[in-house]
């Protein structure tokens, strides 16, 4: 699934990357993240998508709290593509959103396309970007 969505964020974005280690000094809860697909926005900002797959994070909500938070502050616009059945992730951010996706009707193109119109929107209404 994950490499469908990459594909799909490639031809979005122009350039995208997979599986790409990000280390920040404001980190909590690692010195790095390895992040499912990266990608940077026309007006500088970064993109952080992560696929949560219903199987395998039905008991990460907690570490999928605190990578998000901690992509947040190092300044990271960050979606999650959740799954169906997973339930929503207690976080309040402008920079954050989630996007429910389903196993058994992949739209990878679509879906990537809703997360661009967010991102960009989102990026050119002054969101942070990273400070290294």
């Amino acid at each position: 699934m994950e490499l469908e969505y990459h594909k799909a964020a490639e031809k979005a974005f122009g350039r995208a990357a997979s599986g790409q280690s990000v280390r920040h000094a404001t980190f909590t809860r690692r010195a790095y993240w390895l992040v499912d697909i990266t990608a940077e926005l026309p007006q500088g900002s970064k993109l952080a998508l992560e696929y949560d797959g219903s199987y395998w994070h039905a008991d990460k909500a907690e570490l999928d709290v605190e990578k998000s938070h901690d992509l947040l502050r190092a300044g990271y616009l960050v979606v999650r593509l959740r799954e169906h059945p997973l339930p929503p992730l207690p976080i309040d951010d402008p920079g954050y959103t989630e996007f429910v996706v389903y196993a058994t009707a992949r739209t990878p193109e679509a879906t990537t396309e809703l997360v661009k119109q967010w991102a960009v929107t989102r990026s050119s209404c002054g969101s942070p970007s990273v400070d290294e």
